[in-house]
């Protein structure tokens, strides 16, 4: 594939990936906070493709072929989206679980006063 192709088709992917994180985004099944990490995915793929023919010097000196710069960086990123959904889901589980219990203290709370309710009566 040429040069001029593979930005082209680069730069294609990261629109769709754009457009579809802002459909999803839309009907309500992703978060802002989620949609804009999956849109900074999608502009780093178009930079990427844009940029690409920039990093030939580096891979160069790397010794490395430009893909395989590319493919580094993307991976970095990614990793990095993904420490911040681990955190993220670490954090709801935590939050889900002190609800659970607050909500069975609050349940045999309310228990021990209906029996008590009872017994008055």
């Amino acid at each position: 594939m040429s040069s001029s192709a593979t930005v082209i088709f680069t730069v294609a992917v990261g629109l769709l990936l754009a457009l579809a994180v802002l459909v999803i985004a839309r009907r309500g099944i992703l978060s802002m906070r989620y949609t804009l990490g999956w849109l900074f995915v999608a502009a780093c793929i178009m930079a990427s493709g844009l940029l690409g023919p920039l990093l030939k010097p580096l891979a160069s000196a790397l010794g490395l072929e430009t893909p395989v710069v590319l493919l580094g960086f993307a991976s970095i990123a990614l990793l990095a989206l993904t420490v911040q959904l681990s955190i993220t889901v670490s954090g709801l589980t935590e939050r889900a679980r002190t609800l659970a219990e607050a909500h069975a203290l609050l349940r045999e709370r309310v228990e021990q006063l209906e029996a008590a309710s009872e017994g008055d009566q």
